[in-house]
């Protein structure tokens, strides 16, 4: 006991420092760094859209990607264990319902964290220009036509100087790679982990909802002029990607939760609650048959000892 308090103790402190490993360079990107100071064209269309508010604030995209995974797991993980404790009919399920629910959160928040990090790496280094960049940068006319060419220089005169900032951190969506990640994630963890057979419908309504959550949320980012559409392509492969690589490599969905002893058939209550089919009949005859042969064979073997 002393052993696996101490093994757990110390993955959890290692799960700690990862978390924090990759949380410190985001909020050293988001505080100190700067994003690269990327030129323009005057007469680039693309770049001369008008500055609108998000049809999905930053603040409702990361509630509900966080929210909607979190209360999920920790629902299903209670309900799983505690099925699982029934059937097995021992009194101990082997993983412990905190243990089991940190690991889950622990894996899916690093990946988060992944996901994050890797968005705001392109972004600094890009520093690719928002469709309204030219809305909010307003450039003096003087130095600033279709006969000036490239500009490098800083000829904006907006007075908003956070929003022309935040208009050089075009690619890739964060909106897109955060939202598809998180709810790609949950998808595939439904789909591992509830197992509810007397509505089989609800677990694929439950994930074409996730879909078209983060499908709405990346469309909404174009129609909104805060992204081109090779940004929210970009935030998707960033976000399956990392997902992809958090679901095989770093979470253990696909893990089942076993019993800690084997569990004899005939010392199963009948009013406990089955996980497994029952057996077939023909599979009946055949121990009942098997049980008879061992009878027999026992039965010569005492009469042969005794003569």
């Amino acid at each position: 006991m002393a052993l696996c308090s101490t093994q757990t103790g110390k993955y959890r402190r290692t799960e700690a420092h990862m978390s924090a490993a990759v949380s410190v360079p985001i909020l050293i990107l988001k505080l100190v760094v700067t994003p690269f100071h990327r030129g323009f064209y005057c007469d680039d269309e693309s770049l001369m859209h008008p500055h609108k508010h998000d049809t999905i604030p930053t603040w409702a995209a990361a509630m509900a990607a966080f929210s909607i995974p979190i209360i999920c797991m920790t629902i299903i993980e209670g309900v799983r264990l505690s099925m699982f404790k029934r059937s097995c009919h021992c009194g101990v399920v082997q993983k412990r319902y905190f243990q089991v629910l940190y690991r889950c959160l622990g894996a899916f928040l690093f990946g988060a964290a992944v996901t994050q990090l890797t968005t705001d790496i392109a972004k600094y280094s890009l520093g690719r220009l928002r469709p309204h960049f030219l809305t909010v940068c307003k450039p003096d006319i003087k130095n600033c036509s279709a006969q000036t060419g490239y500009i490098e220089t800083s000829v904006c005169t907006g007075t908003d100087l956070a929003a022309i900032q935040e208009a050089r951190l075009s690619f890739p969506s964060g909106h897109t790679s955060i939202t598809m990640y998180c709810f790609v994630y949950i998808m595939i963890y439904l789909q591992m982990r509830f197992k509810w057979r007397k509505c089989w419908l609800l677990r694929p309504f439950i994930q074409v909802l996730l879909f078209y959550m983060a499908y709405y949320t990346s469309l909404s980012r174009i129609s909104d002029y805060m992204h081109h559409w090779s940004d929210v392509l970009g935030g998707a492969v960033v976000g399956l990607a990392v997902c992809l690589l958090v679901v095989f490599c770093v979470s253990d969905i696909f893990t089942e939760t076993s019993c800690c002893k084997p569990v004899d058939p005939n010392d199963r209550p009948e009013n406990d609650l089955t996980l497994f089919k029952p057996a077939r009949h023909d599979d009946r005859l055949s121990c009942q048959t098997s049980s008879e042969s061992t009878v027999s064979t026992n039965s010569a073997q005492h009469i042969i000892a005794v003569s």
